[in-house]
């Protein structure tokens, strides 16, 4: 597979998935938010299996984020909060920093690119345009925390640009139940399609509008390049 943009390709957001997020020992925990580490472990691997290109958001903030003013301090860059819980961490991660440039197109898109930023929104990172349109029209697959937070933050902007979304319903969790009742029919409103860990990792799985994911013949003979560049 070329990097040269391929219409519908599925993709994987992985929100925030870190551990100042996942963990009771972190410092904006999400409740109960390791009751769904089975199902996230579960998508990257098969993710990785098939070779789904996995684009992770990264929360980052420096020590004197105004933010912080709202919430907690958390997810400091450079902090063990920081980072990705292991089950949603592939050891050939490749990091991109929020600033002008640091992005280049991979040879093939395929691995896990962890894209740093310091608001709910992924989309708003300085080169999510040049990484759009290296995808080209993807059609992606939505995880992570918190449902009405970063999550409901991301279906929304992709909505807008009127990219296909599955949400994995048992692969999410909320702040507070109506917090993520509310945000989950805004979802559903916006044209997002909810899905389970179980049907996205099927042969069968098809998305809102007819994709079918055809999966490798043999995936196990595959060779995994080292990262995406």
């Amino acid at each position: 597979m070329s990097a040269a943009a391929q219409p519908g390709r599925l993709v994987f957001l992985d929100v925030d998935t870190q551990v100042d997020f996942m963990l009771p020992s972190g410092r904006l925990y999400v409740p109960q938010a390791e009751e769904i580490i089975p199902n996230l472990a579960r998508l990257m691997g098969w993710a990785r299996q098939h070779r789904i290109p996995v684009l992770s958001s990264a929360d980052t903030h420096a020590p004197d984020d105004p933010e912080f003013a709202l919430w907690p301090p958390h997810c400091v860059a450079g902090t063990p909060g920081q980072r990705r819980i292991p089950e949603t961490l592939f050891p050939d991660a490749v990091v991109l920093e929020n600033r002008p440039g640091a992005f280049h197109p991979p040879r093939e898109w395929v691995g896990q690119l962890i894209i740093e930023k310091p608001v709910y929104d992924f989309t708003t990172h300085v080169n999510f345009d040049a990484i759009l349109a290296s995808l080209g029209q993807p059609r992606f697959v939505v995880f992570g925390v918190a449902t009405e937070y970063c999550v409901l933050a991301d279906v929304l902007a992709l909505a807008r640009r009127s990219l296909p979304v599955a949400l994995v319903q048992d692969a999410i969790k909320p702040i507070s139940e109506e917090g993520g009742r509310k945000a989950l029919q805004e979802m559903v409103a916006a044209g997002a399609q909810l899905v389970t860990t179980g049907e996205v990792c099927s042969p069968t799985f098809q998305d809102v509008r007819g994709f079918r994911f055809e999966p490798l013949a043999n995936p196990a003979a595959t060779d995994y390049p080292s990262s995406y560049f």
